[in-house]
């Protein structure tokens, strides 16, 4: 008996030593001198390096870099401030082992801790780099930044404004204690140490982190160069000259407005429509047409990823290796989506909105640059036999879509209502991050409108039958096609683009279901095989009911329906840390147990 006990006991420990290993070696960075963990929050590349020229920022008004390396100070942020909590406070790591930190960025050769100007963010380099966690959390001037810097819910342009307020007021308190106004070293690691203890204390709260690193880019601010300031006052010293080339600038203008006159018609068209479409989308790098051919023919034949109404998609790798999808519009669509999607794109960013990199105008070929998504679309994640989508994974795909929606319908120039939401038009990447893609259809609504009569357009299943009816579009239409994208996540419905009378079905069963006609059983997916939470499945689903009200005021807002998601998505992670507390405890006592006594 005691052999066999004495076995048994040999056989757990080899199992907790494979296990232990295993986690240690997938937790750890990439390179083991650097000490940060970087598996729980990767390193997210920026769009901007796809320009040859990079535009020079001072980032969190602290930091003179480049568009390039933006994502890369909240990256090491988060994992700062995880060493911050776990290590013995310190806010930065030692010298040599900062050196050792730019393996995450092997993929993108241009973004390195050198080549961003980012190597004095070490220990000892300054006094504010000297600073502990505990030592900031008790200062009176960090209170005022905890406080402002949490609860984005209410005016997110108001909350972010108090929150950049409040960092930039803790970073000169801490210049002025050391007397280093004029230092711009310890300028940058002063406002990185107060970044730092601002997200130690919100780790674990994903929603709060989110809302707190998109808030950030407000700190920003173009960079002047010395050579500017200078052509600047050669322009004031040489005022008198510039009268006198006004005079022979206006002879000139005249003349180039009668020599346009003369070109023909359509030349003319396609000159102005160039233009506009251009001119509406600052920010963008314009590809040429030799650029997109070279980047779609970059192996042995070309890499189809799909087709849509206004165009087809291809896998396309830019020169700097950045792996991009390319639409080329076909040249029979006279639809105005590539206009849509240039201005709609062009002038909104988020986590959870695909990004648009740029565009190319020529020849009579139209094309758009997004950022690739690896994983594909939600519909062929819920098709898969090979895989299944967990609980866990869909209530955060459904979060942070109703996150993206909500910074749709709250822009600060007017309603964004996207018209085609959709599982195809929901992007995933590597680590399934959903993205809401195809702005096509997207219209933007003043801010004095509350809805607009337009022309109805859409996919058939997912569109409101109040707007399909009466050609009134509003915000109130994204949320019906939110609701039934919401119901075929939960019950797996295997249908990518739904008609009418399969919408229909699918809408009448969860209705039924909700006012308990039918039990909860007949809408869960039956792949989950039981594995999810009833009264958090239950919550969305009577939040879905609501979302696919045939009258738009029977509909919640974005806001409430997000809510509801988010408070799910934390319920989800509190019982995730609870099953893992558990196996923890099991392996514990399974080790007391096997324990035999000589």
């Amino acid at each position: 008996m005691v052999v066999v006990k004495t076995h048994l006991f040999f056989q757990l420990c080899v199992i907790f030593a494979l296990t232990f290993f295993v986690a240690v070696s997938l937790a750890s960075p990439e390179d083991p001198d650097c000490g940060l963990n970087f598996t729980s929050s990767p390193y997210k590349p920026s769009g901007e390096c796809i320009a040859a020229d990079q535009e020079n920022i001072n980032e969190w008004d602290s930091f003179p870099t480049t568009r390039c390396c933006q994502n890369v100070l909240n990256f090491f942020s988060q994992a700062l401030a995880k060493q911050a909590i776990t290590q013995q406070g310190n806010l930065f790591l030692k010298k040599d082992q900062w050196e050792h930190c730019s393996g995450p960025f092997k993929h993108q050769p241009s973004v390195s801790i050198e080549n961003c100007g980012f190597r004095s963010l070490y220990q000892g380099s300054t006094k504010c780099s000297s600073l502990s966690l505990t030592n900031v959390l008790q200062d009176d001037n960090f209170k005022d930044v905890r406080d402002k810097c949490t609860g984005f819910d209410s005016s997110f342009d108001d909350a972010c404004r108090n929150c950049t307020g409040a960092i930039k007021s803790a970073r000169d308190h801490y210049l002025d204690q050391f007397y280093a106004r004029d230092n711009d070293t310890e300028r940058a690691t002063c406002v990185m140490a107060v970044v730092i203890s601002v997200a130690a204390t919100k780790l674990n709260d994903p929603s709060s982190i989110d809302d707190f690193f998109s808030c950030l880019p407000a700190l920003n601010s173009l960079e002047k160069s010395n050579e500017d300031y200078i052509k600047i006052k050669y322009s004031l010293a040489k005022a008198l000259i510039a009268i006198v080339l006004a005079t022979f600038g206006m002879i000139m203008v005249i003349m180039l407005v009668k020599y346009v006159t003369r070109n023909s018609r359509a030349g003319r068209k396609l000159v102005l429509s160039k233009s506009k479409e251009l001119a509406s989308c600052p920010g963008l790098y314009s590809f040429s047409k030799a650029e997109i051919e070279n980047a779609i023919n970059f192996g042995d034949e070309k890499k189809f990823l799909g087709r849509g109404s206004a165009g087809q998609v291809f896998k396309g790798i830019l020169p700097s290796g950045q792996v991009v999808a390319i639409k080329q519009i076909y040249r029979s669509n006279t639809s105005d989506s590539f206009t849509r999607e240039l201005e709609n794109l062009s002038r909104v960013r988020h986590p959870n909105l695909v990004c648009l990199f740029g565009c190319c105008i020529e020849d009579g070929e139209q094309y758009l640059v997004y950022e690739f998504c690896s994983a594909g679309n939600l519909a062929q994640h819920l098709l898969r036999k090979d895989k299944v989508l967990t609980w866990e994974q869909r209530v955060n795909i459904l979060r942070d879509c109703a996150l993206a929606l909500r910074y749709l319908h709250n822009y600060i120039d007017g309603y964004i209502v996207h018209r085609d939401i959709k599982l195809t038009n929901i992007l995933l990447t590597e680590d399934l991050q959903p993205k809401l893609s195809d702005f096509g259809l997207a219209r933007m609504l003043g801010m004095e409108e509350s809805k607009v009569f337009t022309d109805v357009r859409g996919t058939i299943g997912y569109m409101d039958p109040e707007y399909m009816s009466n050609a009134k579009l509003t915000c109130a239409s994204d949320i019906y096609s939110f609701g039934i994208v919401t119901l075929q996540v939960l019950s797996g419905q295997k249908v990518i683009e739904l008609d009418l009378d399969a919408r229909d079905q699918l809408t009448r069963k969860a209705k039924d279901v909700s006012m308990a006609k039918r039990p909860l059983k007949d809408f869960e997916d039956p792949r989950l095989k039981g594995q999810l939470n009833s009264v958090d499945f239950e919550s969305i689903l009577q939040i879905a009911v609501l979302c696919v009200a045939k009258s738009s005021k029977g509909r919640p807002t974005i806001e409430v329906v997000f809510e509801e998601m988010d408070k799910v998505w934390k319920n989800t992670l509190s019982d995730k840390k609870a099953a893992e507390q558990s196996a923890i405890a099991a392996v514990r006592r399974s080790h007391s147990v096997g324990v035999i006594p000589v």
